[in-house]
This record gives C-alpha cells, structure tokens and sequence, in this order.
C-alpha cells in the first residue's frame, strides 16, 4: 500500500470518527441537542468548525506550506464577511472572521504539534 493512500485512509478515519461522535452525542443527550441547536454560539461555532477543516481539507489536497494556506483561507474568511455586508439578506460581522481565524489557528496548533512530534520520535529512533 502506498504512503498517499494510507494518508487518504488515514484522513477519512478521522473525518468518520469526528461525524460518528457528533452523532453519537446528537442522539444520546438532549442537553447537547438544546446546547448546539439553540444557542447564540452556535453560528461561532460553525465558523470555528468549518475553517478548521477548510484549512485540513486544503494542506493536505493542495500540499501548500501551513503558513500559505492559512494566509489563503484567512483571505478567503475576509471575502466571505465582506460578501455578506453587500448582501441583503446577511451581515458581516467581525466576530464571524475572529472564529474564522480561531478555526485557522486550531488547525496550525494541531498540525505544527504533530510534525514536533513526529520529529522527536524519529529523532529518538534514528
């Protein structure tokens, strides 16, 4: 089996995964229910959830630098609010870009996390 297909089959576990528990939590606890379907925060939360695998989805099909694709998303996050102010129907907000940013940064955490720790333990092998 080849690096990019196990990297494929990799990717997707995890995208399961995340749609699995969200499903399990959906239906087992009307508590979340209340809390992510009712709630001021939930448009944030959105924003936060949806960057985050924006920027995921586009590193990895793209193989950009972390730096280039944070800086594109963030470009497109400010097109999408600024879209918005024009529109009739929707307001721009800057606390939607501000999640925008904050779903950018939790993916660059996560990543830059990873490659620090893949790189001590092949440190540590080799």
């Amino acid at each position: 089996m080849t690096n990019t297909s196990m990297k494929s089959r990799y990717h997707l576990s995890i995208l399961a995964i995340i749609v699995i528990l969200f499903f399990c939590l959906y239906f087992s606890s009307a508590d979340f229910r209340r809390i992510a379907f009712r709630s001021a925060e939930i448009d944030s939360i959105g924003h936060i959830i949806s960057f985050f695998c924006l920027t995921w989805v586009l590193h990895s099909i793209l193989k950009l630098p972390l730096l280039n694709t944070m800086l594109t998303v963030a470009f497109y996050g400010v097109l999408t609010e600024l879209g918005q102010y024009y529109l009739g129907f929707r307001s721009a907000q800057v606390s939607d870009f501000i999640a925008d940013l904050i779903g950018i940064g939790l993916f660059a955490i996560i990543r830059w996390s990873i490659l620090m720790y893949r790189n001590r333990s092949s440190q540590r092998s080799g």
